[in-house]
């Protein structure tokens, strides 16, 4: 803060924000305030932030109340207060009259607190030191610690109208110096500290009396005391149910903690605080959560937030205050910025306790420079960028966690080895934050390996929902099913569209169930999620004092354009040979196979084969087809971007097969992973670069060159960098590759031909009576995406050409150009803003992780291929911020002139999109509209009301409007069984001292039969929800029956549960105990250990499993007899290896009760 006047002239200039932000200031421990009166409504308006503050340890308030001539002159007037004694007899007038309220209760349960032990003190002023009387009607508020003090004089008495309504003057000084003065010889300088001391010394104390006689008289204390022996009622026994599972979301005191992390010029949204409390709530209870507030929210922001918590709160809980952030390479720069921001002004920063690494792509496998996509998941290495570093994190956060969704890469097993070495070492697992805006988009399969990152005992995990916490046995069952719905599709020949072996309907309805059963036993527990429509309907009211909005979608909008005859079939041949369905590919063979990429499936030496083989069971046919795959997915995407970029990208296949074939008949043919081969044989590149030629046996030398520098390096892989002969392929490959050689001439030369490129010419037209009309462009800002560069190129020059100031960005000069993007297109830019450019045209590099939000048209020129990626992109200007009330999104539709080319051009795009489905980067489970084109755009921006947010909002507004009883509900732990009727339905809430809480309910079926259900969260709030005039009566005579058998149901819940087919390698490790446990020179220390570790197994621990395995290799290693070894040896390594451990995850369930329950 800094020095400012303060005149209450608007809210932020009220004399309230500045006290709550003093109040609530890191390292204040005393308030002292003078003031000339003091009521009740002003205290109620700081209450929440004096009871955060009180109930710190150490810290004091001192209230100094005297005599306002102008506020004694007016009270005077009034026939109520005639012969009445000042301050006295006027506050407890005032006290008396007022209604009663619960925030007025707050007040007075705060007073009797905190004043009976010595907290806070009230004194009265009316006589100076030289015991004359004196008016007081000075005001002075100051706030002290060790380390700084704010001080506030001026004209505000500490009253309702004071604080908010009247017109005042106050000056806020921030210079502890002044505030701390002492005259000294030479200095008369008196601070606020001196001079409210002086006057503190002279008064009088009453606190007592005020307690005595004025707050235990008044009517408001009464009714506090009548309604501390009211029975509660089945609402407010509903409002329970709602405090155990939001209680903290609603804390204020946590979350004015949470607050006073963020920047000044941060907002500060309360859905954005709710979502930090609820993902410390999860994180504590399930050791890691999912964030998945919808693009736009800021997800950056609230993990910044949970790491500030994580490192300013220190726990007793084993886990070292150090932090990984893990996200890909275009966020991570945004996630730097984000802390640099808020250690900006803070004196504890936390960026030095925070690492950083980015997922890594596979780097040039196609050599076509023109590609920037981010978005292909074929084109993923599944390895890090950089080392992971090896050092016990005590909380992990990954952003597009569904980069983790593969659990045989490289990355991915990096990182599960990092966590279970971080348990061994320090006896407790890191915490793990999952953040992806789209988890439900994920396979069950992909969902559940991010889940294992948290979930360590997959038999026994914390989601008891979930098959008791048998997630393994959960999500094999899930599979099953899943895979057996989302079979491959056939493709009807006629049409191109796809064909599903199970009816549409029952597919539906049974993708559905797998959604509902997942999120009941899963995501409810660990997901924390806010979608816009949540913000405006929940949050309304902090949007509008915050002045923000969410602009309105519009679209998607199609730009059409039209080919002729000749390009319509052109484009459809087209997609034929590059991109052929499985009929097709029965009906013809000229069809392109990507030979240039399968130089490896073609060894004639299985020893060749090994090299290349992949991580975890993938052999070289799998890595082929990867390869395959991504040039494969690069040239439909040149298609459907621009005709230019995709005849660019075809003549590049074209030299690159070419190169192949040269080195096949030159008798030398190189693979080399990590070796541009083919910019190494571009000897007419090279010829130019060293000013004299240079011949094909000059580029092979350079290439044995590298090769034998990364050998010497270490840095050759198993030797995958290699160069060959022609013996050591099967013959066939060279036919294959010519074959393919044959195809793409023929197919360029075709493009080659063609002149025209309808699509560019439609954009030409569009540009300034569609995307610059006037009436809907508001903003005077375009942003276009494009994934090519060569695309981004030509629609730079169009633009100009239209006399419009264009910005391109591209990877090459993102990092460059970042200041002058912010300056000209961030609307939450707080520097200077600048119209320097009216239109950016980008590739994917800017798709996330930056603020376009000045612009409010977008046009995607090629389409992306997964609605993850259209959510990304038109995030950038939909975005809190955004000052234009409406986003126009636009694309392009292809079409042809006549009836027969328009079904000729339409069955290729269905093609087009179809195959988006089968290679795109999601599968959407829970769609069964899979195509981009006609998605549901607003709906999906906008996103569905969360399920729990209604009852958040409803426990919310019960605590606003019932504080009191709130917090009478909160402490009572007992005297939740009661009935609504004798006979009916029955629910219970039980849990087990370190179990889950289960919801159970008991009801007669339509044979007759007493059903016992276990229940999800979603129904037990919709059937436990009553009026709230709703009467509780006496429990039934069977109560006691029916609530041993809602233990016995949650006990046989986690009883039934039968153990994991985990198969062999559980059943090795059970082996592997066995045999130790029965070696006699084995300890008896390390026979416990192995009996622990046996349950541990059994419950599918696979931490616990992976290390008996290895214990198993090592022991083996040092001595081929396994069982021969000296018990010092065996004592050592099981202490070493499993000790800790052991120590920290082996726990009892314990014995359950009945938290509450009703029957109705």
């Amino acid at each position: 803060m800094h020095n400012s006047l303060i005149d209450n002239s608007s809210d932020t200039l009220s004399m309230q924000t500045y006290l709550k932000r003093c109040i609530l200031a890191e390292d204040v421990d005393k308030i002292q305030i003078a003031t000339g009166y003091w009521d009740i409504p002003g205290m109620t308006l700081v209450i929440d932030e004096l009871t955060s503050f009180l109930e710190c340890e150490g810290t004091t308030l001192e209230l100094l109340i005297g005599k306002d001539p102008y506020v004694y002159t007016s009270l005077l007037a009034k026939p109520k207060y005639k012969d009445a004694s000042y301050p006295y007899d006027f506050i407890r007038t005032d006290i008396h009259d007022l209604e009663i309220k619960d925030e007025y209760k707050s007040v007075i349960n705060l007073l009797l607190k905190y004043c009976s032990c010595g907290k806070m003190q009230i004194r009265v002023y009316s006589k100076n030191a030289k015991g004359e009387a004196e008016f007081l009607h000075s005001k002075c508020y100051i706030f002290s610690g060790s380390s700084l003090s704010y001080g506030i004089i001026g004209s505000s008495n500490f009253t309702q109208k004071g604080l908010l309504g009247n017109a005042e003057l106050n000056y806020l000084e921030t210079d502890p110096t002044r505030i701390t003065a002492r005259p000294t010889y030479g200095s008369n300088m008196k601070g606020h500290i001196c001079w409210f001391e002086e006057k503190w010394e002279c008064s009088q104390d009453w606190t007592q009396e005020f307690l005595e006689q004025i707050i235990k008289k008044s009517p408001i204390y009464i009714d506090i005391q009548e309604n501390a022996t009211r029975e509660f009622t089945p609402y407010e026994q509903y409002i329970k149910l709602l405090q155990i599972q939001f209680g903290s979301v609603v804390d204020a005191s946590l979350g004015q903690q949470i607050e006073t992390y963020l920047p000044s010029k941060i907002h500060k949204l309360k859905y954005q605080i709710e979502a930090v409390k609820r993902c410390l709530d999860i994180m504590r209870e399930h050791g890691g959560f999912m964030l998945a507030d919808v693009v736009g929210l800021g997800k950056t922001i609230i993990g910044t937030l949970i790491i500030k918590h994580f490192l300013s709160v220190p726990e007793d809980d084993g886990r070292e205050r150090k932090v990984l952030v893990i996200s890909p390479p275009a966020i991570q720069s945004g996630w730097k910025k984000t802390i640099a921001m808020f250690d900006k002004d803070s004196d504890e920063k936390i960026a030095p306790y925070i690492d950083f690494i980015t997922t890594g792509r596979i780097g040039n496998v196609t050599e076509d420079e023109s590609s920037e996509d981010d978005d292909d998941d074929s084109a993923d290495t599944g390895e890090f960028e950089g080392t992971l570093q090896d050092k016990d994190y005590g909380l992990i956060i990954i952003d597009e966690s569904h980069k983790f969704r593969n659990s045989a890469t490289q990355m991915y097993q990096s990182l599960d080895q990092l966590i279970q070495k971080i348990g061994s070492n320090t006896g407790t697992y890191p915490y793990i934050g999952l953040l992806s805006a789209t988890p439900q988009n994920n396979r069950p399969n992909d969902l559940k390996n991010q889940i294992y990152l948290f979930e360590r005992n997959h038999n026994d995990s914390t989601l008891k929902k979930a098959e008791g916490g048998n997630i393994e046995k959960f999500f094999a069952d899930i599979n099953r099913e899943y895979d057996t719905l989302i079979r491959k599709p056939k493709v009807d020949n006629e049409t191109g569209l796809l064909i599903h072996d199970i009816p549409a309907d029952e597919r539906r309805v049974r993708l559905d169930a797998i959604s509902r059963k997942i999120r009941d036993c899963i995501l409810n527990d660990i997901l924390e999620r806010r979608t816009r429509t949540d913000v405006k309907e929940y949050y309304k009211d902090d949007m509008k004092a915050q002045g923000l909005i969410f602009p309105e979608i519009v679209g998607p909008n199609n730009l059409k354009y039209v080919m002729d005859d000749e390009l319509a079939q052109l484009f459809s041949d087209t997609m034929t040979i590059i991109a052929p369905t499985e009929a097709e590919k029965l009906q013809t063979d000229e069809w392109l196979k990507y030979f240039r990429y399968r130089a490896i499936e073609y060894f004639t030496n299985p020893a060749n084969e090994k090299k290349h083989t992949g991580r975890g069971n993938r052999g070289v046919s799998d890595v082929a087809k990867q390869l395959a795959t991504i040039m494969q997915n690069l040239l439909v995407k040149r298609l459907e971007s621009s005709f230019t970029a995709f005849t660019q990208s075809l003549l590049n296949l074209r030299h690159y097969t070419e190169n192949m074939i040269k080195m096949w008949e030159n008798d030398t043919i190189f693979v080399c992973p990590q070796i541009d081969v083919n910019k190494e044989l571009d000897y007419e590149a090279k010829s130019k670069k060293r000013g004299k030629k240079v011949s094909f046996s000059d580029c092979v030398e350079d290439i044995r060159g590298k090769i034998k520098k990364l050998t010497e390096q270490g840095r050759n892989e198993k030797g995958q960098n290699a160069e060959y002969t022609r013996k050591d392929f099967k013959e066939e490959y060279y036919t294959q590759l010519k074959e393919d050689f044959r195809l793409i001439s023929n197919l360029y030369d075709r493009w080659a031909r063609n002149s025209q490129d309808p699509k560019f010419d439609a954009f030409k037209e569009n540009i300034k009576p569609e995307l610059f009309n006037p009436q809907k462009n508001t903003s005077g800002k375009l942003v276009i995406f494009s994934e090519a560069i060569d695309t981004v190129e030509s629609l730079v020059r169009a633009v100009k050409a239209k006399g419009y100031n264009v910005l391109a960005i591209t990877a090459a000069n993102r990092d460059e150009l970042e200041h002058t993007i912010e300056e000209n297109f961030d609307a939450n830019y707080d520097g200077e803003w600048k119209d320097d450019y009216d239109v950016l045209i980008t590739t994917e590099v800017l798709a996330e992780g930056v603020n376009l939000h000045r612009a409010n048209v977008i046009l995607n020129y090629d389409t992306p291929w997964n609605s993850t990626r259209l959510m990304q992109r038109i995030g950038r200007v939909n975005r809190i911020g955004s000052k234009e009330p409406f986003v126009y999104v636009y694309n392009f539709m292809p079409s042809a002139e006549g009836d027969a080319q328009i079904q000729l051009v339409r069955k290729a795009h269905t093609k087009l999109q179809s195959f988006h489905i089968l290679f795109g980067e999601d599968s959407k489970i829970f769609s069964e509209e899979e195509t981009i084109v006609h998605h549901e755009l607003v709906e999906a921006i906008n996103g569905e009301e969360s399920p729990l947010q209604k009852y958040i909002f409803e426990l919310k507004q019960y605590k606003k409007t019932h504080h009191e009883r709130y917090l009478q509900i909160e402490q009572a732990e007992d005297e939740w069984e009661m009935a609504q009727a004798t006979s009916g339905t029955a629910y219970f809430v039980v849990k087990a001292p370190r179990s889950a809480r289960l919801a159970i309910r008991m009801r007669k079926e339509k044979d007759g039969r007493k059903g016992t259900q276990i229940i999800s969260l979603l129904e037990l709030l919709e059937e436990m929800r009553v009026d709230e005039n709703a009467k509780r009566i006496p429990l039934p005579d069977n109560w006691q029956q029916l609530s041993i058998e809602a233990l016995k149901a949650y006990n046989q819940h986690f009883v039934r549960i039968k153990r994991s087919r985990a198969g062999d390698k559980r059943t090795l490790a059970q082996e592997i105990i066995v045999k130790l446990y029965d070696n006699d020179t084995i300890s008896a220390k390390s026979k416990r250990l192995l009996e622990s570790a046996r349950k541990l197994v059994d419950k599918g621990n696979f931490d616990i499993i992976k290390k008996l395995l290895a214990i198993k290799q090592e022991l083996e290693n040092r001595n081929q007899n396994l069982f021969a070894l000296k018990q010092q040896d065996i004592d050592e390594i099981l202490e070493c290896e499993i000790g800790k451990l052991v120590a920290h995850v082996e726990s009892k369930q314990g014995v359950a009760s009945i938290v509450l329950g009703t029957i109705k």
